[in-house]
């Protein structure tokens, strides 16, 4: 219920989807060893993960976030950011998500997972840059296509990812902070928009569009 309300007042459905996923997307299931392994784990709050450069932005949902840690330290900040991310995805229109807690917190910086795993924005060959990185989570072609349909949230900042026009019609006004390019008109709203405005632009022969979904904000 604190989640919701900060959604209410804020508009932060995007980011807190990305937390959510940045946090678990550095999972490696080749590594046995915890906490080299990555994945769902509380590191994201650390400033040597933070600071990476597919985390920019993201220095904002932990100020979100900080205060609901605080009023219930009992909770780990990987269950956190995990229900975070849920609860955005429910309170714009999606599924609700059926949560499982015992997540363990890393315990200090030097436990963060190296920079690089995960997806780049603009990588030069798109399918064997996403099969490199997901295969290595465990993920298959459908569940990476699956995962991109994330983009139906949000929007992509050129200050932050490097990618996208710094405002559209669709953003200018906000909510929220204005600005910003998103990939489908109603950017707070989790439907599979992104794929049918995708397959309609591509069909069109005018598509261009980065690969990761990390990028929303």
């Amino acid at each position: 219920e604190d989640i919701k309300e900060i959604l209410k007042t804020t508009y932060c459905h995007p980011i807190l989807v990305r937390l959510g996923w940045h946090d678990s997307g550095t999972y490696d299931k080749n590594i046995e060893e915890w906490p080299q392994r990555g994945g769902a784990d509380g590191s994201l709050r650390f400033d040597p993960e933070l600071s990476h450069g597919a985390n920019a932005g993201l220095t904002n949902a932990l100020k979100l976030i900080q205060p609901i840690k605080d009023k219930y330290p009992g909770i780990t900040y990987a269950d956190l950011f995990q229900l975070a991310s849920a609860t955005a995805i429910e309170e714009a229109g999606g599924p609700k998500l059926p949560m499982k807690y015992g997540r363990v917190d890393i315990a200090a910086p030097e436990q963060c997972p190296p920079e690089g795993r995960l997806p780049d924005a603009g990588p030069r060959i798109p399918a064997e840059h996403l099969r490199e990185v997901f295969y290595r989570m465990g993920l298959d072609d459908k569940e990476i296509v699956a995962l991109s349909g994330a983009h139906t949230l949000g929007r992509s900042r050129p200050d932050r990812s490097g990618w996208g026009k710094p405002e559209t019609k669709y953003t200018k006004d906000g909510p929220g902070e204005p600005g910003g390019q998103s990939w489908t008109a109603e950017w707070l709203k989790f439907d599979n928009s992104y794929f049918k405005d995708i397959k309609e632009q591509r069909d069109q022969e005018l598509l261009v569009l980065p690969t990761d979904a990390a990028l929303f904000d």
